[in-house]
């Protein structure tokens, strides 16, 4: 064994210098000796990786950014628009207030309810101030105004013609608290009257009527109640529209808008159609 097998060598390995990893928010300068590491925030854990995890589930139309008080910009979920949820808060009302309404515009289409006026020559009996004539009603047919008419003056306001009931009619001299001096009956068909004065050879009655022949009965169910659901439309589109933005319903909503929206403009085109 020569002196140089007799060597041992021994080598001493230094451990790593640390590395510091400072706070967030928080850098410090690099120096050759002690490199620098940067770190990247990132949500970990508990409630921010929840809210994370959802914003990145969600449909990036239903998301909104906002400035925050700090400058900072915040995700929030904006609730989808639903169409079931727009039909519910615009057709519901919108069908309560145009339904009724469509069905009178049929049932004035059809002639259902038209009023129609006819005009009696009324003759002076010779030597007196009485006055007579003939008319009678058909069947389905009643009486809703009534009125003796002068050829020069019109509406005769002295005598007034008072509708008794849908076959009857009352003359009534002067003016309508006067005295009963004539009258109508369709039993008979004859119209009479007498005040005294000589109003010439010959005065008009003139009568208006109305038919309930044929489905007059359905009409006017419906026109009676038209009304009521016509409001109840009306408030149901302000619940639906109340009710929609207030719980996250946008559908709902601008639908109960919409309904609201429709109401006068269908109320102008029905009124200037059946007028």
């Amino acid at each position: 064994m020569t002196d140089g097998d007799d060597e041992v060598k021994i080598e001493i390995n230094a451990p790593p210098k640390s590395i510091e990893i400072s706070p967030l928010g928080e850098t410090q300068p690099p120096t050759d000796a002690q490199p620098t590491v940067s770190q990247t925030p990132v949500l970990t854990g508990g409630i921010q990786q929840a809210v994370q995890q959802s914003l990145l589930n969600t449909d990036p139309g239903n998301v909104k950014f906002v400035m925050g008080p700090d400058g900072q910009l915040i995700a929030m979920h904006q609730p989808p628009f639903v169409w079931k949820d727009f039909f519910i808060g615009g057709g519901i009302p919108f069908a309560l207030m145009f339904i009724p309404i469509l069905v009178l515009m049929i049932g004035s289409s059809l002639g259902y309810g038209e009023y129609q006026d006819e005009t009696i020559d009324l003759v002076k009996d010779e030597n007196t101030t009485m006055y007579r004539g003939e008319f009678t009603l058909e069947e389905d047919n009643f009486i809703s105004w009534c009125a003796i008419w002068d050829a020069e003056m019109g509406n005769n306001q002295d005598i007034h013609c008072d509708r008794h009931a849908d076959y009857e009619a009352k003359i009534l001299y002067p003016h309508y608290d006067g005295q009963e001096v004539g009258s109508w009956n369709n039993d008979n068909g004859t119209i009479y009257f007498d005040t005294g004065k000589n109003y010439g050879d010959e005065i008009q009655f003139k009568i208006e009527y109305y038919s309930e022949a044929g489905a007059y009965g359905f009409f006017q169910s419906i026109e009676d109640s038209a009304g009521f659901t016509c409001c109840l439309g009306l408030l149901l589109s302000m619940i639906f529209l109340i009710l929609g933005f207030s719980q996250g319903k946008p559908g709902m909503g601008w639908g109960g808008v919409s309904a609201l929206i429709s109401f006068p403009v269908v109320s102008i085109l029905a009124l200037g159609f059946m007028w």
